[in-house]
């Protein structure tokens, strides 16, 4: 079956010097829990920062925001692609001084 195919999956994040790999990703998996892992992988986290700014982050299809985070990745990357290109970037809120 086509849909139980692994994929690999890669993540740019501008900042950091390699992107995120994952070669066994599952097509089953979600957008949230993949981007868990991705922050975890590069060393962020969402919410207030030193700074006072509260940090958020998305995940990007091209320029589409991936905001359903039950969403799957197997919807993302078409039945016969062997990899999805996503892009994260930080959105900085700042905060009441």
């Amino acid at each position: 079956m086509a849909n139980d195919k692994k994929f690999e999956i890669v993540v740019h994040y501008p900042p950091a010097a390699q992107p995120f790999r994952d070669r066994e990703a599952e097509r089953s998996e979600t957008v949230g829990h993949l981007k868990a892992r991705v922050l975890a992988a590069f060393g962020l986290a969402e919410g207030t920062q030193p700074d006072g700014s509260v940090a958020t982050y998305t995940l990007y299809d091209k320029k589409t925001p991936l905001e359903d985070m039950t969403r799957t990745l197997g919807s993302l990357v078409g039945e016969h692609d062997h990899v999805l290109q996503l892009k994260l970037a930080q959105q900085l809120t700042q905060g009441r001084v």
